[in-house]
C-alpha cells in the first residue's frame, strides 16, 4: 500500500521530493485493513488508491486490492496521514500545491 501511495503521490506532482522542497513530509497516524476474500500465491493483484479527504494537516487515503481474473475485492484499506515539518517533525499546514495536486489530478 505504501508503494501505491508513493507512486500516486509522484504521479500527481506531490511526491516525497516535492514535499521536502515545501518543508514537510507525511507521517502515518493510523492504518486499517479489512480482508474480504483470500488470495493465493501466483494470483495477479491490482492496487487502487485515492485521496478520500484532505484537510489542513490530515489526509485520508483509501486502498482497494482486486484480483482482475474474477474481479474479487481482496482487501480494503485506509490510512490517515499527517503532514509534518520535516525538521521539527510537528504537524504543519498542508501546502496548497499538494492539496491542488490531489484534488485535480487523480
Amino acid at each position: 500500500m505504501i508503494e501505491a501511495a508513493t507512486k500516486h503521490s509522484e504521479a500527481v506532482g506531490s511526491g516525497y521530493e516535492k514535499c521536502l522542497e515545501l518543508g514537510g513530509t507525511w507521517v502515518a497516524k493510523s492504518h486499517s485493513l479489512e480482508y474480504k476474500k483470500p488470495s493465493f500465491e501466483n494470483d495477479e493483484l491490482q492496487m487502487k488508491t485515492w485521496i478520500e479527504d484532505i484537510g489542513k494537516i490530515l489526509s485520508t487515503r483509501r486502498y482497494e486490492l482486486i484480483r482482475p481474473a474474477d474481479g474479487a475485492l481482496i482487501c480494503e484499506g485506509k490510512t490517515e496521514w499527517v503532514f509534518v515539518d520535516s525538521k521539527k517533525m510537528r504537524p504543519m499546514k498542508i501546502p496548497q500545491d499538494i492539496i491542488d495536486g490531489f484534488r485535480t489530478r487523480h
